[in-house]
Order: structure tokens, then sequence, then C-alpha cells
């Protein structure tokens, strides 16, 4: 009995010592390594090491440094784009605006963390709040006369026909951040990049303007046809131009008129990224009417929402597997910008995990704590 006991005390104990391993695992199962942002598995994996018998004491000291160093850089910039939002004002014309500017900069960091992105980072957060404020003005806020007015002025590059003074505020909001785009001395000669970049912001604006369209019409459209046109409205178009256009040194016109054949590695993170926002939509547009690919599967295919939602995820998958396949093969593209449009999808990922995490704030809010907030502890 004496024995039985001790085995069973020594079994309880390897279970305690073990309990780290537990937690690496569920986490794993979770969000598995690969599909969850760098940044985000290596602090999970920092905590996981130090917890190993067989760790390397050196080595883990340097990476809690590393963690931290890049952390502080990461606030910093966080306190430019923040300085950035508030100057802009924008509360005061635009009552429905989202002041999400941790959650853009999250996203942002997720996409590219390494300390020489930092150009990158702050027009990628620039980017997510003036198109989220686009969005909204589309989804929720203008008349569809007013909206194919915006949409106009935005194409002739003159707003003077715009009847409502909130539209003047949100116009001069993208023209300033369309102006920001060719600013800096390494964008000389990049008149080709600045220029691509600015078409598909504005065909991201007529997407919108099909989806306000559909939702004053009262009907779903087939799926294919909702797809064409919701690869657009994702953004997926738009925020790789961007990213590109902070790091001079690495694209040029080659990279982008790489992005211009719309590859399949950029068309897989299209597809994942709409599904998966439109998946975990948000409840006041599946009561408004919205056109979601769930909702347009279920019409087209007589199927209810369980099995529509089954079919998107495989179709999700499918498109992880076209991203992994692409990014391994060779490319002319540097590998860091092949990785900025993989982790554009890990981004999505993490932030639409569970629920909309950019509109409801509090589900970032450990992650963004985590990331900017809280240093490692290096004792």
């Amino acid at each position: 009995m004496k024995q039985l006991l001790l085995q069973g005390h020594s079994w309880s104990l390897w279970l305690c010592n073990q309990a780290h391993l537990a937690k690496h695992i569920n986490d794993a199962l979770s969000m598995p390594f690969h599909r969850g942002l760098p940044r985000v598995e290596a602090r999970k994996f920092i905590y996981f090491y130090e917890e190993e018998e067989s760790h390397n004491e050196t080595l883990l000291k340097f990476a809690k440094l590393d963690y931290n160093r890049v952390q502080l850089l990461h606030k910093q910039e966080l306190g430019v784009v923040s300085r950035w939002w508030k100057e802009l004002d924008l509360a005061k014309g635009l009552p429905y605006v989202r002041d999400r500017i941790a959650e853009g900069f999250f996203q942002s960091a997720g996409v590219q963390f390494e300390p020489d992105f930092a150009l990158s980072r702050i027009l990628l957060t620039k980017c997510i709040q003036i198109l989220a404020l686009v969005d909204d003005t589309y989804d929720s806020y203008g008349t569809l006369q007013e909206l194919q007015c915006f949409t106009d002025a935005l194409e002739r590059g003159n707003s003077d026909q715009l009847p409502a003074d909130y539209l003047k505020i949100l116009y001069k909001a993208v023209l300033d951040f369309f102006e920001e785009l060719g600013d800096g001395e390494g964008n000389e000669g990049r008149s080709y990049c600045i220029n691509y970049t600015k078409e598909r912001y504005k065909e991201v604006v007529r997407s919108y303007l099909v989806e306000a369209q559909w939702f004053y019409d009262g009907h779903l459209r087939p799926f294919n046809e909702y797809m064409h046109n919701a690869l657009i409205s994702s953004c997926f178009s738009l925020l790789p131009p961007v990213v590109f256009l902070g790091v001079e040194k690495l694209a040029g016109v080659k990279e982008f008129k790489w992005l211009e054949t719309n590859p399949k590695l950029v068309e897989a993170s299209k597809f994942f990224g709409r599904l998966l926002n439109d998946m975990v939509a948000r409840k006041d547009e599946e009561k408004e009417g919205h056109c979601l690919a769930g909702n347009c599967y279920m019409k087209e295919y007589g199927v209810s929402k369980e099995k529509a939602m089954e079919e998107l995820r495989k179709m999700c998958d499918n498109a992880w597997k076209d991203m992994n396949e692409e990014s391994m093969r060779p490319t002319a593209v540097p590998m860091p910008l092949i990785t900025s449009i993989v982790n554009l999808a890990r981004m999505m990922e993490v932030v639409f995990q569970y629920d909309d995490g950019y509109t409801i704030a509090s589900s970032l809010k450990d992650h963004v704590t985590l990331m900017f907030v809280e240093p490692i502890p290096e004792d």
C-alpha cells in the first residue's frame, strides 16, 4: 500500500510539472502554431520554454530581452498613430466613428512586427482606420444617393458635389491618406506603386457601393456573384500594396506588378479573409439583411446554417492549403513580402477566432495588453 501511495504521489508530481505542457497542447489545438500571429506565438513559446527543465538560461534571457525591446518600439509607434487619430478629431463630424486605434495597430504589428518595418505598420494602421470609417458609412449611415455621390467624388477627385458635410469630412480624411502614401524620401520614382495603391482603394469603395445597392434591393445574391464582389470588399487587394509601400527597400515596381497579376497566394488570402469575416459577422448585419457568404450559400443551395458554415470552413481550410503551398514556391518576390501576405490571413484568424475582434474591443484586450503594455518579466 505504501508503495502504491508513493507511486501515486510521484505521478501527481509529474502531472503538476507537466501542466505547462498541457497548456501548450491546448493552445496548439485552439490555434495551430502556423496559423497564429508570429508575435503572439513567440510570447506563448517563451513562457512554455521557461518551464522546460532543459531550457538554456542565456537563450531564454535574450529571447525576453528581444521581445521587450521590440515591444518598446511598438509602444512608440502606437503613440504616433494615436496622436494622428486624436488630431483628426473625426468624431465631431462623424458620430458613428469607431475608436479602434489599438486594435488596428495590433493587426498591423501582426502583419509585420520586425523593427525595420515601422513605416509599414504606421501606414497600415491608418489605412485600416480610414477603411473602417468608410465601410461603416456605406454599411450603416449614408443613404444610397449620398453613397453614390461619395463614390463619384473619389473617382473624379472632386468633392464639390457632395450633398452633406459629413461626406466632405470623410472625403478629406481619405484624400489626406492618399497624399500621405506619396510622402517620404523612399517614394521618389514609385509613382506606379502609389497610383496602383490608390486605384485599389477606389476599387474597394466601389465594391462597398455595390453591397449598399444589394442591401437596398433587399434580396440575397447567388454565392459566386456575392463572392466576386466580396473578395474586393475584403480589402485584401488593398492591404498588401499599403504594406509594400512601407518597405521601400524591398518593394518596387516589379513587386507591385506581381501583385497586379493576382497571384494564387493573394487570391487564397482574400478568400480566407472574406469567409472568416462573414462567418463571425456582427449580429446587426444579419438582422439588417446585409449579404453575407453564409446566407447566400444557404439560399442558393437550400441548406441549413450549420451545413453552410461547415462548407465555408472547408473552403477556409482549402485556402490555407493554397497559401501554404504558394508560400513555399520559389519566387522573385522577397520572402518578407510573401510572409506579410500570409500574416494577413493569420491576423484574420486571430482577430476573428471567436467573434469580430475589431468591432468588439474586449475580444482583443488580452492580446493588445500582452503585445504592447506588459513586458515579459526578465527575472
